[in-house]
């Protein structure tokens, strides 16, 4: 083939399937920018897969206002949520009244060559539309905004603080900063070949329940308005998580689904990531062990070989005409200047690697039963010279729900968002207990102190909660064995 038709070839379109993949994601309000001045303050949050012009950052929202006021003006009551075009899927939703989360997602390709009726071979391009599902997208979009309310409020509550009414600079740059921060990460996590998982998960979103025995179930409730009672009333709600499939086992009864579908995914993907940073650092001793262990064999080797070697018999004889045995002391101090002089340390010079900390430290007492996620969390730091020492660090994480406060009846029924600490404790069992605790200066205080955390650990001991949880474990695996029989 000649270099014209390799040129040639390679500016043809690849053969084959290319996925799906996010053209731009926008958030946009079109209260904020109401002459054509200010229009492009309207877009609160704007990622694309590559860098676009502001002219037409602002042409794409207009389209996507265009359309939406378009087929307003045929069901008034629900605007369009998607728009199919030949390359393209727009998708649009409007989570709060003139706030609006919009996507573009160019289709997938498939190009294939075939045969016309004269014989001769063409290409083909074929766009997937059928690929996507639009109550999936839609879906996917409102879990979004849900975990960003849970984080970090409503866009309303962001932008308006306390006192509702015109919006300041100061305040639009706070919720493009919060808006920035979650969906900067989230939005391009997504995986678009997996749409049918993604569809499952996004339009049947539920929380699974895990059935227990009913006494059982009591117990964990008793055990809660204990703890409640034992606390001076800090925590307000709790909710127990099987960590295995994620099942509901227990949840106040105060603490509406709703939340609990929320705080569930954002649980889950924190005992998740901790599994994850667990194994890598168990994975990263395995191979510093073996490397220094490999790494000391090896030296030893080097060293015998060398002492073995005609070297140090020639330094040791060379020096001398007679055949007379020379004094032990006179090779003992050529050999050491042969080690000086090539900078060979000595078997006795190698560092031993250090002991660890359960060997230099004296175990506890009592045995932890399990581990805070949030709050205040164990770390390693990581010192000047390589060293690693354990510390504590804060990790308050704060969540906006509508459960109230429990006995609050008048409070219930606005539609308003509770601030409150989330406090998860993972269980050695796999159960992942969450404490929910009213966002408070006073109980900001509380959950600094390390006290805290060891009372409420011991406490739950007190009350048997190793027993609670084998019984409740031994329900689980009980109810799990009846399904598979079914089966």
């Amino acid at each position: 083939m000649s270099n014209q038709d390799t040129e040639n070839a390679s500016n043809f379109p690849r053969l084959g399937k290319t996925s799906p993949i996010l053209s731009y994601f926008c958030v946009y309000n079109p209260s904020l920018g109401h002459s054509e001045e200010n229009t492009k303050d309207q877009i609160l949050y704007y990622t694309a897969k590559k860098v676009i012009p502001a002219d037409v950052k602002i042409k794409q929202v207009g389209l996507a206002q265009a359309l939406v006021s378009f087929t307003s003006t045929f069901s008034p009551s629900q605007p369009t949520q998607n728009v199919h075009s030949q390359k393209n899927r727009m998708v649009f939703l409007q989570p709060e009244p003139g706030f609006w989360m919009h996507m573009c997602i160019e289709l997938g390709i498939l190009r294939r060559q075939i045969k016309d009726s004269k014989g001769k071979e063409k290409l083909v391009t074929e766009y997937l539309d059928s690929q996507l599902n639009d109550k999936a997208l839609e879906a996917v979009l409102k879990i979004g905004y849900e975990q960003f309310k849970l984080l970090n409020g409503t866009f309303s509550s962001i932008i308006e603080g306390p006192n509702p009414g015109q919006p300041t600079k100061q305040k639009t740059r706070l919720l493009m900063h919060a808006i920035e921060e979650f969906f900067s990460d989230w939005i391009w996590k997504w995986d678009f070949d997996r749409l049918d998982t993604m569809c499952f998960t996004a339009i049947f979103n539920g929380v699974p329940t895990q059935s227990v025995l009913r006494a059982d179930y009591l117990r964990v409730h008793d055990l809660e308005e204990s703890i409640k009672s034992e606390f001076e009333q800090h925590i307000h709600h709790v909710f127990v998580l099987n960590l295995e499939d994620g099942a509901l086992v227990y949840r106040s009864p105060d603490l509406s689904i709703e939340d609990v579908c929320a705080l569930r995914k954002y649980v889950l993907k924190r005992a998740e990531n901790y599994d994850r940073t667990e194994k890598r650092k168990a994975d990263l001793e395995i191979t510093s062990k073996k490397d220094a262990n490999n790494k000391m064999s090896g030296l030893k080797q080097f060293t015998k070989s060398l002492s073995q070697s005609h070297i140090l018999s020639y330094f040791s004889s060379g020096g001398s005409k007679s055949t007379e045995i020379v004094p032990t002391s006179k090779p003992a101090s050529i050999t050491e200047s042969i080690h000086s002089s090539s900078a060979l340390p000595s078997t006795t010079d190698i560092p031993t690697e250090p002991p660890s900390p359960s060997e230099s430290v004296a175990p506890e007492p009592n045995e932890r039963k399990g581990i805070y996620l949030t709050g205040l969390i164990e770390s390693v730091a990581i010192g000047m010279n390589g060293e690693e020492r354990p510390v504590t660090k804060s990790d308050l994480v704060r969540v906006h729900i509508s459960s109230s406060p429990p006995n609050d009846a008048a409070s219930q029924q606005d539609k308003l968002l509770y601030e409150y600490y989330l406090l998860v404790y993972k269980h050695k069992s796999g159960l992942v207990w969450t404490f929910l605790l009213p966002a408070t200066s006073s109980l900001e205080t509380v959950l600094s102190n390390p006290t805290f955390y060891t009372n409420l650990e011991n406490y739950m001991s007190k009350k048997n909660v190793e027993q609670l949880t084998d019984a409740l474990m031994d329900d689980i695996a009980n109810m799990k064995e009846k399904e598979y029989a079914k089966k």
